[in-house]
């Protein structure tokens, strides 16, 4: 069988798997699939999960969980805004500055915002930019 024919065939499977309808008919899957060993093996393989997915216990959360998150989501959007708010006035005086016609202050005065950033950073030893993605709930 050709290989667009196998994705659709298997495409299709996987639609009857979960229950709904498709474009092909019961004969022309199961035609196909007594033809073509490739598409057996990936339905065999999908039915060894399927079956081993509907073994497993599903666990349900009793907690109410939305109380213990909101308090920490809350406290995550509090940051810190003065470090910000300090290179924000430091690049607005170095690009006035560096805009002066009279003054050209040469390759190191270009590399002074990047040496900055990186000073405030090291300093404050924290990056207003950082996204947490380690939300732990307490118990």
């Amino acid at each position: 069988m050709n290989k667009e024919n196998c994705e659709d065939i298997l495409m299709a499977l996987a639609a009857v798997f979960d229950g709904e309808k498709t474009d092909f008919s019961p004969e022309q899957l199961k035609a196909h699939t007594a033809e073509c060993e490739n598409c057996r093996r990936e339905i065999e393989r999908t039915q060894k999960t399927f079956t081993l997915l509907k073994e497993q216990e599903r666990r349900v959360q009793n907690a109410e969980l939305w109380s213990l998150v909101e308090p920490r989501i809350e406290a995550e959007r509090k940051t810190n805004w003065q470090p910000l708010a300090l290179l924000i006035v430091f690049l607005v005086v170095y690009k006035l500055a560096e805009m002066l016609p009279e003054r050209n202050f040469g390759l190191a005065f270009k590399i002074v915002p990047l040496v900055f950033v990186v000073v405030l950073f090291t300093v404050l030893k924290e990056n207003p930019f950082k996204i947490n993605t380690e939300l732990v709930l307490e118990k």
